[in-house]
C-alpha cells in the first residue's frame, strides 16, 4: 500500500476526537445487539426443550385402527429413538378454596421423568416435606398454580374433568397434592399437572387421550422427518409444533422481527460513520488541499480518508461483539440478579437456560454493517474532489 495513504490514515485514527468517538459509538451498538440475539436465540431454544420434554416430546404416535400401540417397538429404531413412554392426557378445571385454574392433566409413568426430562424441571416430593397418609390419588402441581390457588403439599384440590367423550358429563375428584414442580418456564408450568398413568386412564377412557410420547436421540432432533419415515405407516404420527401451533409459530414470527429490528439498528449505525467521514472532510479540509498542491491524487486522499474510518469501524465492531459474547456469556447471573431485584416482566420469561450464541445471525448483521459502511463512506468522500488547492489561496 502507498506509504503515504498508511501515513495520512494513521494520523487521523491516533487523532483524539471524531475517529475515537465512531469507534466507541460502533462498539456500544454492537455490544448490546449481539447480547440480544443470545438472549432472544437462547430462551427460546430453552421454551422449545421445556415443551418437548415435559408438554409434548418431539413426535406423538397415536392409534389409527390399523396399528396398536403395544405393538410399537422403540428398541428396534436404536439411536433413532431416546425413549417412548405412554402418556393419557385431558383437561380439567382445578379449584381450591380461594380460585381456579384451567389445567391438562398428564397421566404419566414411573419411567417418564428421565434424565433429560429431570434436566428440565425440579421437585419438591411429600416425602421431603413430612409425608403424607391420606387416601386420595396423587396428583403433581407446579409451582405457579401452587401460587394461583394458594395451596401446598398435601392440600387438597378439585379437579372438575372435562370428559373425552361427548356422551359422558362433567365430574367433580378429590385429589392429593404430593408434589410441586418447577421448570422456570411459568407460562407453561401452569398448564400442566400430573398424575398415575393409570389413574388418568380411568379419568380419560377414551383411546384417542392416550399415546406414545417420543423424544428422539441427540443426532436426530433435527431430523424428525427421518424418524417419521423409518417408522412409517400404521400410526398418527405429529411434531411437537403441530400440537403448538401459536407458540411455535410465535417463535417464528418473533426471532424474524428481533433479526429486523437489530439490523434496522445498524443501518443507523452504518449511515453515523458516513457523516464521521463527512465531518472529517469538513476539519481536513485544508489539510487535502496542501497534501493535493504537492501532488497527491484525489484518489489516494480518497483511500487514505476511507482507511482512516473503515478501520475504525471495523474495530469498533469487533470491540462490541467481543463485549457482547461477554455480557451474552454471563446472563444467567445478570438475570438472576434482575429476577431478585423484583421485576414483575421478568416472570414472562424463561430465566433459567442454556446459553446458545447464534453465530450466523451475528455474522449477518456484522456483514451487513461493514458493507452499508462502505457504500456510505464511500459516497461522502465523494466531497474530497471538490477540495482543490486554489482553495488555500481563496480562504486566505
Amino acid at each position: 500500500m502507498n506509504p503515504f495513504v498508511i501515513h495520512w490514515s494513521r494520523k487521523r485514527i491516533l487523532r483524539r476526537g471524531r475517529l475515537t468517538s465512531c469507534l466507541i459509538l460502533i462498539a456500544l451498538v454492537m455490544a448490546p445487539l449481539v447480547c440480544a440475539l443470545i438472549f432472544s436465540d437462547s430462551m427460546m431454544e430453552g421454551i422449545t426443550s421445556k415443551y418437548i420434554y415435559l408438554s409434548d416430546g418431539h413426535l406423538q404416535l397415536s392409534p389409527n385402527g390399523e396399528k396398536d400401540l403395544s405393538e410399537f417397538n422403540p428398541d428396534s429404531y436404536g439411536s433413532m429413538l431416546y425413549s417412548c413412554d405412554e402418556v393419557t392426557s385431558g383437561y380439567a378445571l382445578m379449584y381450591s378454596a380461594t380460585g381456579t385454574t384451567n389445567v391438562m392433566v398428564k397421566g404419566v409413568g414411573d419411567g417418564y421423568f428421565n434424565e433429560k426430562r429431570n434436566a428440565q424441571v425440579s421437585f419438591t416430593t411429600a416425602e421431603e416435606s413430612g409425608g403424607s397418609t391420606s387416601n386420595l390419588k396423587g396428583i403433581i402441581i407446579s409451582r405457579a398454580t401452587a401460587d394461583d390457588l394458594k395451596v401446598g403439599i398435601g392440600d387438597r384440590v378439585a379437579l372438575m374433568i372435562v370428559p373425552d367423550d361427548v356422551d359422558k358429563v362433567l365430574r367433580p375428584v378429590l385429589c392429593r397434592i404430593d408434589g410441586i414442580f418447577h421448570s422456570g418456564y411459568d407460562q407453561l408450568d401452569s398448564l400442566l399437572c400430573f398424575v398415575d398413568l393409570e389413574y388418568a386412564k380411568t379419568l380419560y377412557g377414551s383411546p384417542e387421550s392416550t399415546c406414545l410420547e417420543l423424544l428422539a436421540g441427540p443426532e436426530y432432533m433435527e431430523k424428525l422427518d427421518d424418524v417419521i419415515a423409518a417408522i412409517g405407516e400404521g400410526y398418527d404420527i405429529s411434531k411437537w409444533d403441530q400440537h403448538n401451533v401459536s407458540v411455535y409459530e410465535n417463535f417464528v414470527t418473533s426471532r424474524q422481527m428481533i433479526l429486523i429490528i437489530l439490523l434496522l439498528v445498524v443501518v443507523v449505525a452504518a449511515f453515523y460513520t458516513a457523516s464521521v467521514a463527512q465531518q472529517m472532510i469538513q476539519d481536513d479540509m485544508q489539510d487535502i488541499a496542501i497534501t493535493k498542491l504537492i501532488g497527491a491524487s484525489d484518489a489516494l486522499v480518497r483511500r487514505s480518508a476511507f482507511l482512516s474510518v473503515y478501520t475504525v469501524t471495523f474495530v469498533g465492531m469487533v470491540l462490541g461483539i467481543l463485549l457482547g459474547l461477554l455480557i451474552g456469556l454471563n446472563l444467567g447471573p445478570i438475570l438472576t440478579w434482575l429476577s431478585s431485584m423484583g421485576l414483575k416482566s421478568l416472570s414472562f420469561y424463561l430465566l433459567d437456560f442454556d446459553i446458545t450464541v447464534p453465530w450466523l445471525s451475528i455474522l449477518l448483521i456484522s456483514a451487513c454493517l461493514l458493507v452499508i459502511s462502505y457504500v456510505s463512506i464511500q459516497i461522502s468522500l465523494g466531497k474530497t474532489r471538490r477540495i482543490t488547492p486554489i482553495r488555500l489561496f481563496t480562504e486566505l
